[in-house]
């Protein structure tokens, strides 16, 4: 991004008032004294751009009130009854738009920022037709009408969706990413991307970072997370059909061998059978269907000779349905006896696992807090007393207890094959209650089938009907229950396939999941993080940095800054910021922002750099002349870059003189306060 131009009005009594500016495509230096209006023109851009949050606000707010209420002008004071701010950019493309925005205004909002496509500024075209977008309200970088998605857009960049700390995904928004490209003087300078606006994101500087080296973090990341909801959908899918298939097959009392409670891309077509429990074991369904197809044609044969049956025959027979009857009572009620047992035990299992949980969680936060105290040499931590440097026991029960005591890292192993014992109890308790389930079910039906059967028999001898009742009974349920089954059957054959298409799901999932790389960074990343780490030395080398040796600075993969290699700062992953004088550590942060831009334009590892650096007071901390000579230099070599610096330089000419020395710049400067007649 260029930024061309920018002018602003404000209107008062006495005529139009404001400052209207040029920049240069390669270097800028805004040099004026301190209180002059560095800061008013820095922030004016940030607010042209809708970037006003890096300065700590949102709105006309941020800026000063010489710009929306008085100023003070040959000794009076000036009223300001209106005024705005008009920027002129220029994209990657050569595309050139023009942007107005109200700071006070009785007809425009400060939320409303029209964009004109002409050169305004430095063509004088007429700001004619133009597009209305909003900042600072919701959908402002998603929708068409939003500000920041439109400049998004103009920038030609596509900006990945990040975690937050909340668990869910946001944007990462515009905001985030100017934080690398504009440092402002009060704040700016006291990390190496400072004043990112609070969005949530989670790890935002190195997320920033990620974006800006065209890292595939953000791509592998996508593609993790949709292998995940895939796999939620998977696990879904496959405990949806099976539960809703033991369902029932558990009221006809059968049960499903063969497939696994979650999914496995191991399952086939052949995998799982379903079997039919009877008298305490499982027999294959087509063998228990053939059995009650036999029963129905011995029955059909001893209705044709029922009238020749005697009655001490049929008393017989009723007394051995009977004595069937109060065995299948005695069984289903110890089956339900069990199955309260297992429920109460399951309750029981889950409670203990849930305060096991809890205690390890707390032994380990315990274990961590210690460790990180041990880590900076707290006493206490290693188990002796800061004040008089005697052993303190770690245990409120020393003297009360004899015989060796756990301490931290035993507890936690102890707790933690505690939880892992009650998972499996858990789980085997579900298994069990699910299997009692089936099998009470199964009595259940038995059982009130030998009910109405032997109230039909009474019926029979008590009538001396010629045709017995209680066998057209026993038929009818036969009928209804072979039915029924082979409904089942047939059934099984669909729900069989449907888990096979999940478990084939499943495999796909785990080929890409396989493909993914093992860390965090790919191999083209880590090359790109080399380059980065290689130019970062290379800027801080020539920026006279001296607090540490250049060649033991390394960019860690964790958070993606600078860090010392010495081993014992590496173990401790020391942030080199607080190894530095201040002024060597703003040395880095110049170091760090431009390998940014430098290693995203090197021809082998593109990134998404805007190509734009906006420095605010750069020369912090009584820096050396010669340094920020050497920053201005290597800004100006950059001819990628456009970079717009303000700074005082100490308000004297030989400080301004020697630090621009044999550069190639363009100069914006003015004599007492910013505002003049326009």
């Amino acid at each position: 991004m260029i930024i061309r131009g920018i002018k602003l009005r404000a209107v008062t009594e006495n005529g139009d008032f404001g400052f209207d500016f040029r920049f240069a495509r390669n270097l800028t230096i805004i040099r004026a004294k301190n209180s002059s209006g560095k800061s008013t023109l820095f922030n004016s851009l940030l607010y042209g751009l809708g970037m006003e949050e890096l300065v700590g606000g949102k709105g006309e707010r941020i800026l000063p009130y010489a710009v929306k209420d008085y100023f003070e002008y040959d000794g009076q004071r000036v009223l300001v009854t209106a005024s705005e701010v008009i920027l002129e950019i220029e994209n990657k493309s050569g595309r050139v738009i023009t942007l107005r925005r109200a700071i006070r205004d009785t007809v425009k909002d400060s939320k409303l920022i029209e964009v004109f496509e002409c050169a305004h500024l430095t063509a004088g075209d007429e700001l004619v037709n133009a597009s209305p977008t909003y900042v600072h309200d919701a959908g402002g970088a998603q929708k068409n009408e939003g500000f920041h998605r439109f400049l998004e857009s103009f920038l030609e960049l596509s900006l990945p969706r990040v975690a937050t700390t909340s668990g869910g995904e946001a944007k990462l928004y515009l905001q985030t990413i100017f934080a690398a490209l504009a440092v402002e003087q009060k704040r700016g300078w006291t990390d190496y991307i400072a004043n990112i606006p609070f969005y949530g994101i989670r790890d935002a500087r190195a997320r920033v970072v990620d974006f800006l080296l065209g890292l595939g973090v953000f791509e592998t990341n996508a593609a993790r997370n949709r292998l995940n909801s895939e796999s939620v959908e998977i696990d879904n899918d496959w405990r949806r059909t099976l539960g809703e298939f033991q369902r029932e097959a558990s009221s006809l009392g059968v049960v499903i061998e063969g497939v696994p409670a979650g999914p496995s891309a191991l399952f086939t077509l052949n995998s799982g059978s379903i079997q039919r429990l009877y008298e305490g074991a499982t027999v294959p369904l087509g063998v228990y269907i053939s059995q009650l197809r036999s029963e129905y044609s011995t029955l059909t044969a001893r209705s044709e000779q029922f009238s020749r049956v005697s009655g001490e025959d049929a008393l017989k027979e009723m007394a051995a349905v009977t004595a069937e009857l109060q065995h299948l009572s005695v069984v289903h009620e110890r089956a339900t006896t069990s199955l309260g047992d297992l429920k109460a035990s399951l309750m029981e299992y889950e409670t203990l696992l849930r305060e096991a949980s809890e205690d390890l969680d707390r032994n380990k936060t315990a274990a961590k807090l210690r460790d990180l105290g041990a880590k900076y040499d707290i006493e206490l931590s290693s188990d002796r007393c800061p004040t008089c440097h005697q052993v303190v026991e770690d245990t409120l029960l020393v003297g009360a207890v004899t015989g060796p005591q756990m301490d931290l890292a035993a507890n936690i192993a102890y707790l933690d094959s505690q939880c892992r014992m009650l998972r499996r109890q858990v789980s085997g308790v579900r298994e069990s209650i699910r299997a009692t389930e089936t099998r009470s079910a199964e009595l259940a039906a038995r059982l009130a089938a030998k009910r109405d059967q032997l109230v039909a028999m009474r019926g029979d001898v008590s009538s001396g009907a010629s045709e017995s009742k209680a066998i057209v009974r026993r038929q009818v349920q036969i009928e209804v229950e072979v039915e029924a089954l082979e409904r089942l059957a047939a059934q099984s054959t669909d729900v069989f396939g449907r888990l096979f298409s999940v478990a084939q799901r499943l495999k796909n999932n785990q080929a890409a999941r396989a493909l993914l790389p093992k860390n965090a960074y790919t191999s083209d990343d880590e090359t790109r993080i080399s380059v980065f780490q290689k130019q970062f030395r290379a800027n801080a080398g020539s920026f006279g940095y001296e607090s540490a040796r250049i060649q033991d600075i390394e960019i860690s993969r964790d958070a993606l800054v600078p860090c010392l290699a010495q081993l014992e700062l590496r173990e401790i992953r020391t942030d080199i910021k607080s190894d530095s004088s201040a002024s060597d550590f703003v040395r880095l942060i110049w170091s760090y922002l431009l390998a940014l831009h430098q290693t995203s334009v090197f021809p082998t590892t593109p990134g998404h750099h805007p190509n734009f650096l906006m420095l605010d007071e750069p020369g912090q901390h009584s820096m050396a002349v010669d340094s920020q000579h050497a920053l201005l230099k290597q800004l100006a070599s950059e001819i990628k870059l456009q970079s717009i610096v303000a700074a005082s330089f100490d308000e004297t000419e030989e400080v301004f003189l020697q630090a621009t020395a044999g550069i190639d710049f363009r100069l914006i400067e003015w004599s007492g306060k910013l505002l003049r007649p326009l």
